[in-house]
């Protein structure tokens, strides 16, 4: 997030060009959300908690009249607006990595630097960060405000500082994204002002580290927080998960899944597979366990011309009806798995996503998340067994998308493909609900 002070230049540049009824209001509404933290940013997680963005489309839909009327809100949300540009401006084109032990700590440093001159740059003064109730405003019902103690930390940012070394954001950044962020904001008043299309959040997420949802797998993960293309709704979290084998859950997954309601297992490895290592949810009580097997995607494919292939095979495979007529009736989560999570678990996950109306895109970018969640699983396989053409193992876009193609020319779409294998209209109603 920008400063304060940064978001405050961007607010007298931006009222310097567009009329406004209260500065006052619009000032104020411009730092607000830094008030609160990421509370009052609207920050969420979205595409199975791999994405974060700013849910500029709540804040809208809350409050799109008062955006219009009242300044207070209008400086609140294009704080929003400045805040998804600097987030893709600094971690995206300045590639800043936040993940460095200390680095979040340097970043605040330089605004402490950097305050003074953009105070002196544009022109900046106490006087211009005057507090007043907001009581019985709608804007409360977002968190709780306290204007007058937020406005009095923010006048000590106008005290200098005995430092000076800057160890990344320059003057020269700090202009550059303010420059930015005027044209945006005003750009994006005018679309408002016109009706025309606004800054679409989903669009301007950026990656959040993947990582398993279990202790003791390596590639669990949820379906939820795609967002549906039919009607821009996201798909609801913790109904469908997606995972490699869990042979040895601990107790800590075993709560975990229990928390989330996920109560249905639905393990598609083959015979010997499940003999040699049997799952540990076979036998568990409080857990549904259903061993359907799709003996297709059991081995390796002998080229990577034929990898998409494969995938159409599974689909195509005698049991996998079962497989979506038992999520459709379970009463509860499920969580289907096959060995690594990536080609069988891949086929089903990526056609529940295309029945709920998410993008290719986004079918897409959720099968790679494998190739992130599953390199030490990869890389092992890679030593023991050297003479295994990796191209063949570790996702590619590529064979995704083969398959998709495939898959829309030979079915049309995923309705279509559940129709056909068997299942009726009310378990694909089931299937859908559990996930919008």
């Amino acid at each position: 997030m920008a400063s304060s002070l940064i978001h405050l230049a961007i607010t007298n540049e931006f009222a310097n060009k567009i009329k406004v009824k209260d500065i006052k209001r619009l000032r104020m509404g411009s730092m607000l959300p830094d008030n609160v933290g990421p509370k009052g940013h609207l920050k969420i997680s979205i595409c199975g908690n791999h994405k974060k963005t700013y849910n500029l489309e709540y804040f809208r839909k809350k409050f799109i009249e008062l955006i219009k009327e009242d300044d207070l809100y209008l400086g609140y949300y294009l704080h929003l607006v400045q805040d998804i540009l600097y987030r893709r401006y600094v971690y995206t084109e300045h590639n800043w990595n936040p993940l460095i032990p200390g680095n979040v700590e340097r970043l605040h440093r330089d605004y402490e630097i950097c305050n003074s001159y953009v105070i002196e740059k544009y022109e900046l003064t106490k006087e211009m960060i005057e507090s007043f109730s907001i009581d019985g405003q709608a804007i409360r019902s977002l968190a709780e405000f306290n204007i007058e103690e937020f406005a009095a930390k923010v006048r000590d940012y106008f005290n200098p500082v005995d430092f000076d070394d800057i160890y990344f954001f320059t003057k020269e950044m700090a202009d550059e994204f303010i420059s930015k962020a005027v044209e945006m904001c005003i750009n994006e008043v005018k679309n408002l002002q016109s009706g025309e299309e606004l800054i679409d959040s989903y669009e301007w997420a950026w990656d959040n580290m993947p990582s398993s949802l279990l202790e003791t797998t390596l590639n669990t993960r949820d379906l939820g927080g795609y967002r549906s293309d039919d009607d821009k709704t996201y798909l609801n979290y913790c109904r469908i998960l997606r995972s490699d084998v869990q042979n040895y859950p601990s107790n800590r997954d075993i709560k975990y899944l229990k928390n989330l309601g996920i109560q249905t297992i639905i393990d598609m490895r083959g015979k010997k597979d499940v003999v040699r290592k049997p799952s540990g949810f076979a036998k568990r009580e409080g857990f549904d366990y259903h061993n359907i097997q799709i003996d297709e995607g059991s081995g390796l494919p002998e080229t990577v011309e034929m990898v998409s292939k494969l995938y159409m095979a599974i689909a195509q495979s005698k049991n996998m009806p079962d497989v979506f007529k038992t999520i459709a009736n379970a009463k509860d989560g499920v969580m289907i798995n096959c060995s690594a999570g990536k080609d069988r678990t891949g086929v089903v996950s990526a056609i529940l996503l295309s029945l709920c109306g998410v993008s290719r895109k986004d079918i897409i970018y959720d099968y790679m998340i494998t190739k992130v969640c599953n390199k030490e699983r990869f890389d092992l396989l890679h030593k023991n067994f050297p003479e295994v053409d990796m191209n063949i193992v570790i996702p590619k876009e590529r064979y995704m998308q083969e398959f998709l193609d495939m898959f829309k020319e030979r079915y049309g779409n995923a309705e279509a493909y559940l129709l056909e294998i068997g299942l009726v209209e009310s378990e694909i109603r089931k299937i859908k609900h559990k996930l919008k």
